[in-house]
């Protein structure tokens, strides 16, 4: 049982409304976690407004959701591990490069490889990457940008990923589907 109401637009404080009728829009439900930050409207309106920011950046939506995927296994977070499994799916990522993501064993494809062991250093010693490993990064083809781009990814998940474990959300059945490959992508 959880400290937090799970909100719908009917309950949620004033200024919520609008912004789960916008988050409804986008993913065509409204996701548990989205339903819990209600209670800030101010929260889930910045939290909606970093994933329209970070679906922006140079990264390919594989790539994108690569970090956000990889963050959340590094965090625990069943929640997004499996929303993350599913949008992975929808950019039409493969089962393979999907569980190797999650089981942190190496990648068929060498750039996403070091895309993955880049946003694991980058969380794992909380920004303190060494020179040597940044260069690493670069030297397979992302650029200084992309260094922040995914600096940006590991926010945005640092504060889903914390929220629900507050929170206590559960995937929704929409997200268990996708990551299930039960939805067409």
């Amino acid at each position: 049982m959880s400290l937090f109401t799970q909100h719908t637009d009917k309950t949620a404080p004033k200024g919520a409304a609008d912004v789960l009728a916008k988050t409804k829009e986008r993913y065509g439900f409204i996701p548990n976690l989205a339903a819990f930050l209600a209670e800030s409207p101010l929260v889930l309106d910045a939290t909606l407004n970093l994933v329209g920011a970070f679906d922006k950046t140079s990264l390919t939506p594989q790539e994108q959701q690569l970090v956000l995927l990889t963050v959340s296994a590094l965090n625990g977070c069943n929640y997004c591990r499996t929303a993350h499994t599913g949008l992975g799916r929808m950019a039409k990522m493969n089962d393979a490069t999907l569980k190797a993501i999650i089981a942190f064993e190496p990648l068929p494809d060498r750039k996403l490889n070091v895309l993955r062991d880049f946003t694991r250093k980058v969380v794992e010693e909380r920004g303190w990457v060494n020179e040597d490993a940044v260069r690493v990064f670069l030297n397979s083809g992302y650029t200084k940008a992309q260094v922040f781009e995914v600096v940006m990814g590991v926010a945005m998940k640092t504060l889903t990923n914390y929220s629900n474990h507050l929170a206590g959300a559960v995937p929704n059945p929409e997200f268990i589907a996708m990551a299930e490959g039960k939805v067409a992508a």
